[in-house]
């Protein structure tokens, strides 16, 4: 799931004229929001970790990074290729 996902869950939550609907895409919304901030979390611990002690050794022209270089490696690449 992606951010978009979650903007049409929100998008569907208020316009749907059922009840169970709204349940429905409320219970998505929440379930996106989570997943986000799971991978975020994850990214900001296990990022810096990685990349310092596996890619560093692979590639030893790469510096050290820190948990911000690689959330904005994260970020870049998700917007360079969409899902």
């Amino acid at each position: 799931m992606s951010c978009s996902k979650g903007v049409e869950y929100f998008m569907n939550m208020n316009n749907s004229p059922s009840n169970t609907e709204k349940v429905s895409n409320q219970n998505k919304l929440v379930a996106v929001l989570i997943s986000v901030v799971i991978f975020a979390l994850v990214n900001l611990v296990l990022g810096p970790f990685l990349w310092n002690e596996v890619a560093r050794k692979l590639m030893p022209f790469c510096g050290k990074a820190r948990w911000f270089d690689t959330v904005a490696l994260s970020l870049l690449l998700g917007l360079l290729l969409p899902q």
